[in-house]
């Protein structure tokens, strides 16, 4: 089981009223940096520089660090967003655990253990953007497999890889203001909900909750889908960010 480090109270807005919220610690992608970096919230403070990636002089690996995930026994899992790798990170090295399809967006780990990853190109000139992909690979047999496609006209024509899993079910959200969630897992495409914000990545946390990264550096959490204009900061990092996922225990060096 994954432990998890109380980061204590931290001041959140909530429909204009100030309201103490309790919130994990969490890992973040900066998104930006060249050479990318992984981040870690350490209470009130600004977020603590975790790791640098390596400027890699191979054409395959661009030292970016676009999305983050943990597997369940807490090595980290993350990718560039901009190549076709996923990369493991284990004991201070990066390993490739896979190359190859499309370009990959988002990395995210199912309750199961199982790792998933969105993989969409990007378009040249004018051409719209191309349908998109979900993967998943088993820890225990280390075995790749496309669980999902779902046409851009499906999703609004502005899917760039933000989505989620929960028990092999698949949701994922448009990079467009206000963003639309969708649940890609039922046929037809269902919208779930359109929120008051612009997220480039999400998770999903309750029965019908959600944590949804602005990627200006504010983490905020909808309690009730149903609900999306009541919605609280959870974790305001003073400098951008792109993705995160809560810090687990992580294997000794």
């Amino acid at each position: 089981m994954q432990s998890h480090w109380a980061m204590g109270l931290i001041v959140a807005i909530s429909c204009g009223v100030l309201a103490p919220v309790h919130a994990e610690q969490y890992l973040l992608a900066d998104g930006v940096g060249w050479p990318g970096e992984m981040l870690q919230t350490t209470g009130a403070s600004a977020p603590q520089l975790l790791y640098r990636r390596n400027i890699s002089v191979s054409d395959e690996v661009i030292p970016r660090l676009r999305s983050i995930t943990q597997l369940r026994d807490g090595r980290i899992v993350f990718c560039s967003g901009l190549d076709r790798s996923v990369i493991l990170f284990d004991r201070g090295a990066e390993q490739r655990l896979h190359y190859g399809g499309g370009q990959v967006r988002q990395v995210r780990t199912d309750s199961n253990g199982v790792l998933y990853w969105s993989t969409v190109e990007t378009p040249l000139g004018n051409n719209p953007l191309p349908d998109g992909f979900i993967y998943s690979w088993s820890p225990t047999t280390r075995q790749t497999t496309v669980v999902q496609t779902f046409s851009q006209g499906d999703v609004g024509h502005a899917w760039w890889g933000a989505f989620d899993v929960r028990g092999a079910r698949i949701w994922v959200a448009t990079q467009s203001d206000p963003t639309a969630l969708y649940d890609v897992s039922q046929s037809p495409v269902q919208r779930v909900a359109v929120l008051p914000v612009s997220a480039v990545a999400f998770r999903r946390v309750g029965e019908n909750g959600l944590l949804v990264c602005d990627g200006e550096g504010k983490l905020y959490r909808f309690d009730d889908l149903r609900q999306p204009a009541r919605h609280v900061v959870v974790l305001d990092a003073g400098r951008p960010f792109v993705d995160f996922t809560p810090a687990a225990a992580t294997p000794s060096s």
